[in-house]
């Protein structure tokens, strides 16, 4: 499974914490690879050096609640950048998967989009 070979463990050992995460993010890949992240910055989900695998508490994740919009989980997760980086990507949204250097050097000359250059140099 996704999870049993992103913690290199054998699926039995990690099956109770897959159906956990698989009810939560009904299977949803992005879902998988954001709550799994999720648990293992807040310490849900920790390397044990002496056992030299990852643990977690099953109980204490099942109570974890998760977002049920991507949309809102991507917006979280952008509220967290920088001012300069979240104009660049609002700007470059509108532009498509693609734009010129030369597009962002004449945006960064207006006062308004004069943070897109740094938030492309800081993304």
């Amino acid at each position: 499974t996704m999870i049993s070979d992103a913690l290199c463990l054998y699926p039995r050992i990690c099956k109770s914490l897959t159906e956990i995460v698989f009810q939560k993010t009904k299977g949803n890949p992005f879902f998988v690879l954001e709550f799994m992240q999720s648990l293992q910055s807040r310490g849900l989900l920790r390397y044990n050096s002496l056992q030299k695998r990852w643990v977690w508490n099953e109980d204490v994740i099942r109570g974890e609640e998760i977002t049920e919009n991507v949309l809102h989980l991507l917006s979280s997760k952008m509220n967290g950048l920088s001012d300069n980086v979240q104009t660049l990507l609002r700007v470059m949204a509108c532009f498509g998967s693609s734009t010129t250097l030369s597009m962002i050097d004449y945006l960064g000359e207006s006062a308004e989009y004069a943070g897109v250059r740094n938030g492309l140099e800081g993304a």
